[in-house]
């Protein structure tokens, strides 16, 4: 291929999740806004031709950078590994095992672009499940374009792992995923199923909701709050307060939600939620931290 030219890293200031539109054991699953930080799987650097350059195999988002993307995609060992997420577009580098496939899928909303680094396979495409009508074998150096819409699965028919990178618009993960395998892949999204999904009816709309209406929710995570910060058009390097901020008041306006009957008033959908807490930081960006301490001295006034 071609000579690794020299690369560098910003990390990026925020979890930052994206939207998962993956689809395994043939089902459609909308956006998600979980995401997985496996510290041990960041071990893994990859060396350039010209070693001079160690890179680790992470999320480089959303900074400028350049990288030997055949070298890279053929070190990752992981089944998926993000390298690169951004506003609009997402490259992740995928290892499938001899026999192993990526699962039949489909992203709505989503163009994929995928290039196939080592190893062969066969791809089928198709705008149903059942009638996968376009059939092509693919090699080292394929690339495979595949439109929003159109169920597809790449399946590893060689005898050695088949080492791929995809790209995603917009973005298709959360930041920084990694899978090790397809069955933590699987956990993902069972965990996923088990919490919220997004669904998108007519053209799609981006509305979260809750997978169990008897599920009280009594807290979202740092990344479950970027990702609804994310859905409300917040971007923390512009606004007056950071994502802690955001994340402490979506998690206090809870309160209006399933905890107790006669004060719902969201039923805990999170973009309900997040809207809650946005208006009232954009009243004051330190909105949360100041009724924590009022919260404190009425508990301690009327302890007494």
């Amino acid at each position: 291929m071609y000579d690794a030219p020299f690369s560098y890293s910003h990390q990026y200031q925020y979890p930052n999740p994206y939207f998962f539109n993956g689809t395994i054991n043939n089902k459609i699953i909308q956006p998600n806004y979980w995401t997985t930080h496996n510290v041990a799987n960041r071990l893994d650097f990859f060396q350039t031709s010209n070693g001079r350059n160690k890179v680790g195999l992470k999320d480089y988002g959303r900074k400028p950078f350049v990288i030997n993307i055949n070298e890279a995609t053929k070190q990752n060992n992981n089944y998926r590994n993000a390298l690169w997420t951004g506003n609009h577009l997402q490259v992740t580098l995928m290892s499938l095992k001899a026999g192993e496939d990526i699962g039949l899928e489909i992203h709505p909303n989503v163009d994929q672009f995928l290039r196939i680094e080592q190893g062969k396979g066969i791809v089928q495409m198709g705008k149903r499940k059942d009638n996968l009508n376009f059939v092509r074998n693919v090699y080292d150096d394929s690339a495979i374009m595949i439109p929003a819409g159109t169920w597809h699965n790449v399946t590893n028919t060689g005898n050695i792992p088949l080492k791929v990178y995809s790209i995603y618009a917009p973005p298709q993960h959360p930041f920084d995923t990694v899978h090790v395998t397809k069955a933590d892949a699987l956990a993902a999204e069972h965990r996923f199923d088990c919490d919220m999904h997004y669904f998108h009816p007519t053209k799609y709309p981006n509305r979260i909701q809750t997978n169990n209406f008897n599920i009280v929710k009594t807290s979202f995570s740092k990344e479950e709050a970027a990702a609804i910060a994310l859905l409300l058009g917040i971007d923390f390097d512009k606004s007056k307060f950071d994502l802690d901020e955001f994340w402490m008041g979506v998690n206090t306006e809870l309160e209006h939600g399933k905890q107790s009957s006669q004060t719902n008033v969201t039923g805990d959908d999170p973009i309900i939620t997040g809207k809650i807490a946005l208006a009232h930081l954009n009243e004051f960006p330190d909105y949360y931290k100041r009724l924590k301490i009022l919260e404190e001295e009425a508990k301690a006034y009327w302890n007494k």
